[in-house]
């Protein structure tokens, strides 16, 4: 079941664990281009949305 209310606390604390995965990755894996590109696809979407509220 999906959760009927999402918390911001909890968008926080997920946007701090992708940081942390993400340099602890770049640390000891090289990721491959389509890897990044997604990555920062995926990125850009999350900030027109928070431009969008902002």
């Amino acid at each position: 079941m999906f959760q009927e209310k999402i918390y911001r606390n909890e968008v926080l604390n997920k946007m701090g664990h992708v940081f942390e995965r993400f340099r602890f990755l770049m640390r000891t894996n090289s990721f491959k281009k389509e890897e990044i590109e997604t990555i920062d696809y995926h990125l850009s979407e999350i900030m027109k949305v928070l431009n969008k509220c902002g």
